[in-house]
């Protein structure tokens, strides 16, 4: 049998609704925060932060000047739903890149990351000859500590890429390190540093590159970095990195979670329920098993902590969770029934079972809460 054919497995009970016109309005929304100059490029790795990578795109394809993903099979998988908008990989280009890979970037023209003197090195030997150019963005140091260069080896790379015909430089980039705290000096130091080695080299002056630093945060807090192009991710989601008081533009969650009730099921006072025995109620219970766990990306430590919305009422979630299924509390929720559509991810910002109630649970942020959401949940755009 040739698995190869088979279906990708996607599990229509388990739903993860999109609101285009949300995604839409907020990035509407970040674009009229930004100067009309600016371009704006959509943040779409890790499946578009769980949203759905082919959904998101074909929403987005007419809306947006670019998308970014985070590794060159992201952006394989994806060039062909983009109606030839340009597709940033912020994975930096390396040796362990097959000569193939740095190839087919060249030529579906994927832009490039460039975080190594020895990326330079290797993409001019594979390219060497050939008439295919690749297209990079020297990711400079100013404070993020992970993929950036350092200013001298960005010099020598600058004074190296004239005699690499094959490469072209098509940006210069930068990462904010702390843009979501409240505290933006650290933020304005590497902005300073930036400021300083676009300066330096007169790259400003240049209109054959694309500026650009600033992430969601930075683009929502730091209006002097918008330079050429802002990347948004999580704000396009409409979240912001953290929950804001006063926000300079309003945001929208696009992503409701939902699963059904499967079973329901009596349990006498004093009988304990799921693994551990880690919840025995006080009082006879009516529970709702919810078929989705920790495999579909709903973690553990909500055991006995988070709670599910049910048409306006919350549901406790008792028990530890499993694998792939969750017990809840619905002994008051009015007119519960087998196979009604439980709300397991909000797309309300102050719902007790939104991505900014279930982060702070698990002690984490949003990102990770989006994420997690399996791929084989089905998508169902609105």
């Amino acid at each position: 049998m040739n698995t190869t054919q088979l279906p990708q497995l996607i599990r229509p009970d388990l739903q993860a609704h999109i609101y285009s016109d949300q995604l839409l309005t907020n990035v509407r929304n970040l674009r009229t925060f930004c100067p009309a100059r600016t371009r704006f490029c959509a943040v779409v790795k890790a499946n578009a932060y769980g949203h759905g990578i082919s959904e998101v795109v074909g929403i987005l394809r007419n809306y947006v000047d670019a998308f970014a993903v985070a590794t060159f099979y992201e952006a394989l998988h994806i060039e062909p739903m983009t109606g030839g908008k340009p597709i940033l990989i912020l994975e930096p280009v390396n040796p362990a890149y097959t000569p193939e890979q740095i190839k087919l970037c060249a030529r579906y023209g994927f832009h490039c990351e460039l975080s190594s003197l020895e990326g330079v090195e290797y993409a001019h030997r594979v390219l060497q000859g050939s008439d295919l150019r690749i297209s990079l963005h020297l990711n400079v140091e100013t404070g993020m500590g992970r993929c950036g260069l350092d200013e001298p080896i960005c010099s020598a790379i600058l004074q190296r890429l004239p005699d690499c015909p094959n490469i072209k430089l098509a940006g210069v980039m930068t990462h904010f390190a702390t843009a979501d705290e409240d505290d933006l000096s650290y933020a304005y130091e590497q902005l300073f540093r930036f400021e300083r080695f676009l300066t330096k080299h007169q790259l400003k002056d240049r209109n054959d590159i694309i500026i650009h630093a600033c992430n969601s945060a930075g683009t929502l807090k730091i209006p002097q970095a918008h330079y050429d192009m802002v990347r948004c991710g999580v704000s396009m989601y409409g979240y912001y990195s953290r929950p804001m008081k006063n926000p300079p533009v309003p945001l929208t969650p696009a992503l409701k979670l939902q699963a059904p009730i499967t079973q329901l099921k009596k349990i006498p006072a004093g009988h304990s329920v799921s693994y551990g025995r880690s919840f025995i109620p006080k009082r006879d219970t009516l529970a709702a098993i919810v078929y989705l766990g920790y495999a579909d990306g709903y973690r553990r430590c909500f055991s006995n902590r988070a709670q599910m919305k049910i048409d306006q009422s919350l549901a406790p979630v008792v028990g530890r969770v499993c694998m792939d299924q969750v017990i809840l509390d619905v002994t008051d929720v009015p007119n519960v029934k087998l196979g009604q559509m439980v709300t397991v991810l909000d797309n309300q910002h102050d719902s007790p079972c939104g991505a900014y109630a279930l982060s702070e649970l698990a002690d984490t942020i949003c990102y990770e809460i989006l994420t997690m959401i399996h791929s084989h949940v089905k998508r169902i755009v609105h």
